[in-house]
C-alpha cells in the first residue's frame, strides 16, 4: 500500500472536529513530500465517509496518486462535536481543516477544495468569504443552488406564465370558483420570485447564490 492513512482532531471554535488524513507513502519515508493537499468536504448530512463509502474510496486513490487528503466531519456531524449546521455556516470548519492539513503535513503550500452537491456550494461560499490565497484549485460537482426564491421562479416560468394566459383560469378567478389557497400559493411564488439581490446589500446578506457566483468568476486557478 503506497499510502498511509490515520485520524486525527483539530478545533474549530472551541469544538474538537474529527477528520481521516490519507497520506502517499514516498520509498523509504513515512510522511509525504508533495506541496498540493486536497480538503474533502462533505455535503450533508452526511459524515466522512460519504455514501457507499465514496469519500473513503477517492481519498485512498488521490493518496495513492501522491496527493494528501483530508476528509472530515463538520461541527455538529459524525464525531465531531457541537451544533449540527448546514452549508451556509460551515466557511471556520474548511479553515480549520486546511489548517491541520498543513500542520499534519507541512510541505503542503497549496490545497484544492472537493465538493459533491452543497459541499461545492461551501467551497465557493470559502473562496467569496476569505479569499483564501492557499485554495489553488476547486473540484466541484452539481453544486447545490436551490432556494425558495429560485424555485418559485421555476413555477412562475413553468406554470403559472401557462395558466395566466389561459381564459378558463380567469373565468375561475371572476367567479370565485379559484382556490383560496391556490390564490394565496400563486401570490407567495410572485413575491418569491420578484425578490432579488440589492446591489446596496453588504456581501454578506447578498444571496448565497450571488456570492458563489462571485467566488466563480474572480477565481483564477484550476476550476473544474
Amino acid at each position: 500500500m503506497n499510502y498511509v492513512e490515520r485520524a486525527i482532531t483539530f478545533t474549530c471554535a472551541a469544538q474538537t472536529l474529527v477528520g481521516i488524513l490519507a497520506a502517499p507513502r514516498p520509498a523509504g519515508s513515512i510522511g509525504p513530500a508533495h506541496a498540493t493537499g486536497v480538503v474533502l468536504i462533505v455535503g450533508g448530512p452526511q459524515y466522512r465517509a460519504g455514501s457507499h463509502r465514496q469519500f473513503v474510496l477517492l481519498s485512498r486513490a488521490l493518496a495513492a496518486a501522491g496527493y494528501p487528503v483530508l476528509r472530515f466531519d463538520y461541527r455538529g456531524m459524525g464525531d465531531s462535536t457541537g451544533e449540527q449546521r448546514d452549508f451556509l455556516k460551515v466557511t471556520p470548519d474548511i479553515g480549520s481543516a486546511i489548517d491541520a492539513l498543513q500542520q499534519q503535513v507541512p510541505s503542503v503550500k497549496q490545497v484544492a477544495l472537493w465538493g459533491l452537491c452543497d459541499a461545492a456550494s461551501a467551497a465557493l461560499l470559502y473562496c467569496h468569504d476569505t479569499n483564501d490565497a492557499r485554495v489553488r484549485g476547486l473540484c466541484l460537482l452539481n453544486p447545490w443552488v436551490r432556494s425558495a426564491a429560485t424555485l418559485a421562479r421555476a413555477h412562475m416560468k413553468h406554470y403559472y406564465a401557462d395558466r395566466l394566459r389561459q381564459k378558463d383560469f380567469w373565468l375561475k378567478l371572476l367567479s370565485g370558483k379559484v382556490a383560496i389557497t391556490a390564490a394565496r400559493s400563486l401570490w407567495r411564488n410572485l413575491r418569491l420570485a420578484l425578490r432579488g439581490s440589492d446591489p446596496g446589500q453588504s456581501s454578506a446578506a447578498q444571496p448565497f447564490q450571488t456570492r458563489m457566483a462571485g467566488a466563480w468568476q474572480k477565481f483564477d486557478a484550476g476550476l473544474l
